[in-house]
């Protein structure tokens, strides 16, 4: 595995959102680690440190629950990991 995709990999994983490889193609799904749900797909023609870069400014959507799968695990990580922008995030997107 390359270095771009372990590097999204683990920015998602953050997130507790898995990376699924695709049989070919430079794009994989993401599904919830918890629930299994599709979440969406991702390309790694992403530039170096973009990932983890990308995801941060998504912060505020996972906390709000507007991002993530329907049953909110996204957004417990966002608490988890930074409870004060997590509700500053439902409040001020709510």
């Amino acid at each position: 595995m390359n270095e771009i995709l372990d590097e999204i990999r683990d920015a998602y994983a953050l997130w507790g959102i898995e990376l699924i490889v695709a049989t070919y193609g430079t794009y994989y799904r993401l599904r919830c680690g918890r629930c299994g749900s599709l979440l969406g797909c991702v390309g790694d023609r992403l530039l170096p440190a973009m990932a983890k870069a990308m995801l941060n400014t998504q912060f505020d959507l996972y906390a709000a629950g507007l991002m993530g799968c329907k049953f909110g695990y996204q957004a417990e990580r966002a608490r988890a990991m930074d409870p004060v922008r997590a509700e500053a995030a439902i409040t001020n997107l709510s």
